[in-house]
């Protein structure tokens, strides 16, 4: 068992059973894993679909609990909601955002093996050629301020471009106050 599966088991109402926990994840989470998880055979990093379904059907559960049971930083119940002016940025620009929020939590995970990577390349996205450009002088901005992991993460992300082995020893070490990268211009 893991703190995880007991946080699971301890939020299943005394009058259910299993099948009522498969029941009450509306199809979001098939049997297989419902049962894995409550047995504590879950991955070491639980998607965010899977705590959500989770902390959606058990009564008194909460995403935030959830994370922490699983080792993860807490984060908040709610949703981050960008201000209005984000209805101005272009898709190649939101999807930059994207990428740099998955990076920094990526990042901040305490407990991420060091053999993985930093962000998991994406196929080649379907931009267009204004987007495209967007995105490329977002990243070379970054590079310029001396974000080059960063720059390397929104690059994979939004451009399908592969991440550096590197960046993920490099994420630490840029971390560290009073570090200069070695990527400024």
């Amino acid at each position: 068992m893991t703190a995880l599966s007991d946080y699971l088991n301890d939020h299943i109402p005394a009058s259910w059973r299993k099948p009522q926990v498969v029941d009450a994840l509306h199809g979001v989470v098939d049997r297989a894993t419902v049962y894995r998880y409550l047995a504590g055979n879950h991955p070491r990093n639980p998607p965010e679909l899977v705590l959500q379904a989770f902390a959606d059907a058990l009564p008194g559960a909460s995403v935030s609990e959830l994370r922490a049971a699983a080792q993860l930083p807490p984060g908040v119940n709610e949703p981050w909601i960008p201000p209005a002016e984000a209805n101005r940025l272009s898709l190649a620009q939101r999807r930059a955002l994207d990428a740099f929020i998955k990076a920094t939590v990526a990042a901040s995970a305490a407990d991420e093996a060091a053999d993985e990577p930093l962000v998991t390349p994406a196929p080649e996205p379907d931009l267009t050629p204004l987007e495209r450009q967007q995105a490329e002088e977002y990243i070379e901005h970054l590079r310029s301020r001396g974000r080059g992991v960063l720059a390397d993460a929104v690059a994979a992300e939004t451009l399908g471009l592969p991440v550096p082995a590197a960046v993920h020893s490099m994420a630490v070490e840029e971390s560290l106050p009073g570090h200069h990268s070695r990527n400024r211009r």
